[in-house]
């Protein structure tokens, strides 16, 4: 940042209106609407984003009178001084002016950056807030498939004709290169699967075809309710006692072996539990592509907090 950025973000900070707390929370969510909207193209063109940033460091409150009011006083001090004539000489009278101004841009520093660290920890907490009523939504989403859940055995000769036509090469692949992606379907609350294998995109197919329904999507299993659990994050850590333990395990199981069904067997399973870090990890790829609305917003998240890091410089968001 050269001399002359500096002095217009200084100008861009000290001098404008001011926002209160609420319409700062407005201004975030017209960033993330700017984002969702524009796309990538935000990345040509940063001055709205940093314009919020300016915003919120201008508009919030610090108590800088001490800092100030030291400086009050040293110019005071000075003009009685050469007003004495215990100052005299040009050369000390411009050094004394260079120093106070020195100490200015000092103390400026100092309040911005403290008014700086008090927003950057609002939009940390917004940020947090967002992605944990993103987290509560989907989990909700998920929990109320619980009310259509009902156990009917996967018809294996009838997968048989589509592992025929598609899923023969799957045995070809590793789990890392198996995906299985989750897109909306507007008739029902169950998503379509699409499967791709090695980069090869399969057949969109109703969840039913692949058993992670009853027939005709009709109604949820438990299996897909799991797949959906691990669609949102790859990493599930546990936290709990041992019976809960168990009981997740034995769904994660059920999904284990019924992925083996679709996929065949592997040295390893494609969810694993690591006990060092204590958490289920999926080896094969799921991606949830039916909560498009929530994804776009995570999605503008993400950005714009590479863009407010990459302004103040460091990863602050």
């Amino acid at each position: 940042m050269n001399g002359l950025s500096i002095l217009k973000r200084f100008f861009e900070i000290e001098y404008g209106q001011k926002f209160d707390q609420s319409e700062l929370y407005l201004k975030l969510q017209e960033c993330l609407e700017k984002i969702n909207e524009d796309g990538m193209s935000v990345l040509n063109d940063f001055s709205f984003f940093h314009g919020f940033v300016n915003d919120g460091i201008r508009s919030q409150k610090v108590n800088d009178r001490f800092y100030f009011g030291l400086i009050f006083l040293q110019i005071l001090i000075t003009l009685i001084l050469i007003y004495a004539g215990a100052i005299f000489g040009i050369f000390n009278i411009i050094l004394i002016i260079v120093l106070i101004l020195v100490e200015i841009l000092l103390f400026w520093i100092i309040s911005a950056t403290k008014r700086q660290s008090i927003f950057l920890n609002k939009i940390r907490k917004w940020s947090m807030g967002f992605y944990s009523d993103i987290d509560l939504a989907n989990f909700l989403s998920i929990e109320s498939l619980q009310n259509f859940l009902t156990t009917e055995p996967f018809d294996e000769k009838k997968y048989a004709k589509l592992w025929l036509k598609e899923m023969s090469t799957s045995m070809d692949h590793d789990w890392q290169d198996i995906i299985l992606e989750l897109h909306p379907n507007e008739d029902q609350l169950i998503p379509n699967i699409r499967v791709t294998l090695g980069g090869v995109r399969k057949t969109m197919q109703p969840a039913s075809e692949y058993g992670f329904s009853n027939i005709e999507n009709s109604s949820p299993n438990i299996l897909l309710i799991t797949l959906l659990l691990f669609s949102r994050k790859k990493k599930i850590r546990f936290f709990g006692l041992d019976y809960e333990k168990e009981s997740i395990q034995k769904r994660i199981d059920q999904l284990n072996n019924h992925f083996e069904l679709l996929f065949g067997k592997r040295k390893q399973k494609p969810i694993e539990y690591d006990d060092e870090q204590e958490c289920w990890e999926t080896i094969i790829k799921i991606v949830d592509r039916s909560s498009t609305a929530r994804n776009d917003i995570r999605q503008s998240l993400d950005v714009f907090g590479k863009i407010i890091n990459s302004y103040v410089g460091y990863d602050a968001v």
